[in-house]
């Protein structure tokens, strides 16, 4: 069994909901519920050695939080993680809100927790080619203000490490940017996903059109299925074969706590259910 989550952005309450309430996530405590989710597909899911999860990016938010404060206050849900570390493999594909956790894991020197941490991870499940990114890679190409993945990347990498630094993360960050060039694209990354990708530019529908279209091996890499994260809005396309993991609570009020499970080397759409 193969378990893929994304988009679970501990640490922020930033555009998140859950499904029928529209109530937010302080309400609802939905980081501590995290932690009782990893607990729960590590009994039910995932408990041999061929058994995977597959952190598919975002899983916490360096933008929106100090990144200390995230790691004390998650340190439950690690724990459930290393738990499962101990039977399964668990692989961490990196995001745009958590892009400095590769940093600090290549300098632990250490693979107790996570066996692999890069941008894209690819798989041959049951005889078939998996690829899996986070999906902001789609975004670069799919936003009307600027092509380059390294300006994307840059930002990202500056947004983690200057949250919770008083009075220095925008001054960094626009001594780095050309504000006439770049003010608008500055502005759209420090939107919320749906806000951004669903607003006048309607950068979802490309992006969406990108991921499923034919010529996605040049930018992906992915010659046989493609799974993402990163538009917090999932789905499972068989005739494209790609699929999209959703969000935990992020898509506005009839959103759930979305993830996915591969087995047969076929993806299916799950809901946490509190």
């Amino acid at each position: 069994m193969i378990v893929v989550v994304s988009d679970v952005h501990l640490g922020s309450d930033v555009g998140r909901k859950c499904k029928r309430t529209g109530r937010a996530c302080e309400d609802l405590a939905l980081d501590p519920l995290f932690q009782t989710f990893m607990g729960y597909i590590g009994k039910d899911y995932l408990q041999t050695k061929e058994d995977r999860l597959i952190l598919l990016g975002d899983i916490f938010d360096f933008w929106r939080k100090d990144a200390a404060e995230v790691l004390i206050e998650n340190q439950e849900a690690i724990s459930e993680m290393k738990e499962i570390a101990r039977r399964c493999v668990i692989n961490y594909v990196v995001g745009n809100h958590d892009y400095s956790i590769r940093e600090m894991w290549r300098a632990a020197r250490t693979k107790n927790l996570f066996s692999t941490m890069d941008k894209s991870l690819h798989l041959d499940i049951d005889g078939d080619s998996f690829t899996f990114i986070h999906g902001h890679q789609l975004e670069v190409l799919a936003n009307p203000y600027d092509k380059s993945g390294k300006v994307y990347d840059s930002i990202s990498a500056l947004l983690c490490s200057t949250a919770g630094v008083t009075g220095t993360a925008a001054s960094t960050l626009w001594s780095y940017l050309n504000p006439g060039i770049n003010g608008d694209y500055m502005r759209s990354m420090q939107m919320s996903a749906s806000d951004r990708l669903k607003g006048k530019h309607n950068a979802l529908d490309t992006l969406e059109k990108l991921a499923q279209s034919k010529s996605r091996f040049i930018y992906t890499g992915a010659d046989g299925w493609l799974v993402y994260g990163h538009t917090h809005s999932c789905y499972v396309d068989e005739e494209s074969r790609t699929a999209n993991t959703g969000s935990w609570g992020r898509n506005g009020d009839d959103c759930g706590l979305d993830y996915m499970i591969i087995e047969e080397g076929r993806p299916k759409l799950c809901a946490y259910e509190i």
